[in-house]
Parts: structure tokens; sequence; C-alpha cells
């Protein structure tokens, strides 16, 4: 595991903003539970759960097995567990199996996404019938 500055890169080749990155290599195995205000990206297995203000992003070599808070989650690798998220994208060959909860979901082209999801927005509220209009219009053919 390794801490890197602001040049770090996303899957997808874009740069990250905002700081340091926690980093799992490839070949590194971590299991516990990590609470981060950085960027955390791993190339390698994690097991447990993480909680990051920022981007969770799983390379192409990279598993998570357990639960993922965070502001945006990237997935080029493979995901299993619950992951809550304000915006999650699922990358080609990328791989999200259980229960996400985020306002925004994209899955791109030969992504997979296995589970159940739910918004994060506010629920809307159905009218029961006592609060329905009463009114009615009459259409003449």
């Amino acid at each position: 595991m390794a801490f890197f500055a602001s040049d770090n890169k996303q899957p997808n080749g874009k740069e990250t903003t905002g700081g340091a990155a926690t980093i799992i290599a490839v070949n590194t195995k971590f299991k516990g539970e990590i609470h981060t205000d950085c960027h955390f990206h791993t190339d390698g297995e994690f097991e447990g759960v993480i909680h990051s203000k920022n981007t969770v992003m799983v390379g192409k070599t990279g598993m998570i097995t357990g639960d993922v808070y965070a502001q945006k989650v990237i997935v080029s690798g493979k995901i299993t567990g619950n992951v809550e998220a304000k915006a999650i994208e699922i990358l080609a060959n990328g791989r999200l199996e259980g229960t996400i909860t985020s306002d925004e979901l994209v899955i791109e082209k030969k992504g997979m996404f296995l589970g159940q999801s739910k918004s994060n927005s506010k629920e809307v509220k159905l009218l029961s019938d006592s609060q329905k209009p009463q009114s009615s219009i009459e259409l003449k053919k």
C-alpha cells in the first residue's frame, strides 16, 4: 500500500483531482477497514469496508469484497458487496455484484451489474385516494 500525490490516473486515463491517493498494488491483499479523505485505488485484493470522502477506483486486476461508501466509485475490476455513492461507473469488463445505492449509475458496454439498485434521491410519495383531486373532465367524441 502506498500514498501518492495528485499525479494519479483513473482507469480511464483521466487525472484525478483533490490530492493524495491510497493505492493497493497488484498481488497485494489487504483485509480490514479504511477511512480516508483522499482517493482510493486498488489493483490488488481488498476485503472489508472502505469509507472515502473522494473516489474509489478498482483497476482491471482489482477486487473488492465488502462495503464501499464514497462520493464516486469507478469499477474496471470487480466489486462484490454493497456500494453507496453519489455516482457509480462500471467500465468495460468491470463487474459489480451486490446492492448499490446511488443517484447516478453508468454501465459501459461489456460492463456488468448483478444485483439490486436503489436511488439516493428522495422517494416520491403517491397520493392516497382521499387526497386525489375529485374533478374530472368528460371528453366528447
